[in-house]
């Protein structure tokens, strides 16, 4: 689905640019992945890590998509924005994949692996530092 589709159908809104929701949202994002960056790394607490480690990429594509006056009512459709309005295909698919393993974390009851929690503790900090070359 492109992102005029997304649009169509609800999953997105054009709004006003709104660069104070913007530098909030971004605020939260850094304090997101800190937060996660700073739970003990335990068997009973990956869920938690990843969770936070993905709520602070999203809020950060989401501030993203305010600069550009772009509402995201559908996690998937940031990807979409990723790829179409950031023009990063590699980003997106990696976002894409977190938010999948959240999704099954949240709603499915999924568990998660160590390993993919080290990679995740690694490699989102290293997404939002590659998406800050979009920030306006």
């Amino acid at each position: 689905m492109s992102l005029q589709q997304s649009i169509n159908e609800g999953y997105a809104q054009i709004i006003q640019t709104d660069i104070i929701k913007a530098k909030s949202l971004l605020k939260s994002a850094h304090q997101a992945v800190i937060s996660a960056q700073k739970i003990p790394f335990e068997t009973d607490t990956l869920k938690s890590i990843l969770r936070e480690l993905y709520e602070g990429l999203r809020q950060y594509c989401e501030a993203l998509g305010c600069q550009r006056g772009y509402k995201f009512k559908s996690h998937e459709v940031i990807a979409v924005f990723i790829e179409e309005i950031l023009k990063d295909k590699k980003i997106a698919l990696k976002f894409d994949r977190y938010r999948k393993l959240r999704n099954g974390i949240n709603y499915y009851g999924d568990d998660i692996s160590p390993t993919t929690v080290k990679e995740a503790l690694d490699e989102i900090p290293q997404l939002i530092k590659q998406l800050e070359e979009h920030i306006k």
